[in-house]
């Protein structure tokens, strides 16, 4: 693993922090990995001995590096940290998520009105199905967040699909694919921080409602508010970490 040298500066120690932090969010570090020696790290970032030592007694405090006598500093276990922090990285992925959301959410609105025009008892009947799954969720502790996002791509997916539109769908499940595959993670515990609540899901069946009517101005109302809201929403959060 090879890390940037550093400028000399009064928050060389914190540099080091948030450098190691990020290699332990981007995977490049993991629980219950090894670090290099105290000799290795500061011949990596181009300082002395004691910076590093000083970081490392840092990462100790907040519980992220545990030591075992002559053998090394380790990568702690998430559940036996005492502190965490909340890296620049984190909130960098936030913004990413946040784009293509807003991006997504543009088509969803459209078709939303498409398929006000084109459902029929089945799909309302499958949209109302998903709903239910989502209310569920709330009372979920361990896995409310996961079924909820996996509920609320479903319930996108069938609406493209009722519009009838093979290209928005098509669209749709491209963006949701890089959500999946790069900013899970962060989508997830942002469903368990903002939308895992009655009030976002009762603006998800407002929707429903208004595509059950045939009223497709209803229907792109509706689906605007949500969808706005939820990444208002998103955008507002400053209470947890993302990583």
């Amino acid at each position: 693993m090879k890390f940037k040298s550093l400028e000399r500066g009064p928050s060389l120690p914190e540099e080091i922090v948030a450098s190691l932090t990020s290699a332990l969010h981007a995977g490049e570090l993991r629980p219950g990995d090894r670090l290099p020696s105290e000799q290795a790290l500061a011949t990596e970032f181009g300082v002395a001995r004691t910076v590093v030592r000083e970081a490392i007694s840092q990462l100790k405090y907040d519980g992220i590096v545990q030591s075992r006598v002559g053998v090394g500093a380790f990568i702690a276990p998430p559940q036996e940290r005492t502190a965490f922090r909340i890296s620049p990285a984190c909130f960098q992925k936030r913004k990413e998520l946040l784009k293509l959301l807003r991006l997504r959410n543009g088509v969803v609105i459209e078709v939303a009105a498409d398929a006000a025009q084109a459902r029929s008892k089945r799909d309302i009947a499958r949209m109302e199905a998903i709903l239910g799954e989502m209310r569920q969720a709330i009372g979920d502790r361990e896995h409310g967040a996961e079924r909820h996002f996996e509920a609320e791509r479903q319930l996108i997916h069938v609406i493209a699909k009722v519009a009838d539109n093979e290209h928005a769908l098509n669209f749709i499940v491209m963006i949701d694919g890089q959500i999946a595959e790069k900013l899970r993670s962060v989508a997830v515990k942002n469903t368990k921080a903002t939308e895992l609540a009655a009030v976002a899901i009762e603006e998800q069946a407002d929707l429903v409602e208004a595509i059950k009517r045939g009223d497709p101005v209803a229907a792109r109302d509706k689906a605007r508010k949500h969808y706005d809201n939820a990444a208002q929403r998103l955008a507002d959060r400053a209470d947890l970490a993302d990583v």
